[in-house]
């Protein structure tokens, strides 16, 4: 019913976005590295966008906690606020983060949100 993305490479997150766009699945993505962290949700509605959107395949490889690290309480962080929009999702309350990052700056205990778009051109998606 929700598929959280818990992996440290990019060819699996590209993997698990076609998968939950063939199936029409919310995908809950969530990344730590060294002090960093962000957190989002492509739910596959019409005005959202999907991962390979906001991310280029044929860019370059995205930095792994396995080669750059990561502080442990990131991890437990960002794993707790995916359990978190897994459960909304699933009974359906509040508001789930679709088309908004959350990135955590953990040495600042700061939190940004970015606005995301479709993209027109999305080879998944097609921008919906």
């Amino acid at each position: 019913d929700v598929v959280l993305d818990c992996s440290d490479n990019s060819a699996t997150r590209f993997a698990l976005n076609r998968l939950c766009h063939a199936l029409q699945k919310p995908l809950v993505s969530g990344a730590a590295v060294r002090w960093d962290g962000q957190i989002t949700v492509f739910d596959g509605g019409p005005a959202g966008p999907c991962y390979r959107c906001v991310y280029d395949e044929d860019g370059e490889e995205a930095l792994s906690c396995s080669e750059n690290g990561v502080i442990a309480p990131l991890v437990g962080i960002i794993g707790s606020m995916q359990a978190l929009e897994a459960i909304k999702l699933l009974c359906g309350v509040g508001e789930a983060l679709s088309g908004r990052l959350l990135i955590l700056d953990a040495l600042r205990m700061q939190w940004r949100e970015l606005r995301l778009r479709p993209d027109p051109s999305c080879p998944v998606c097609g921008g919906r």
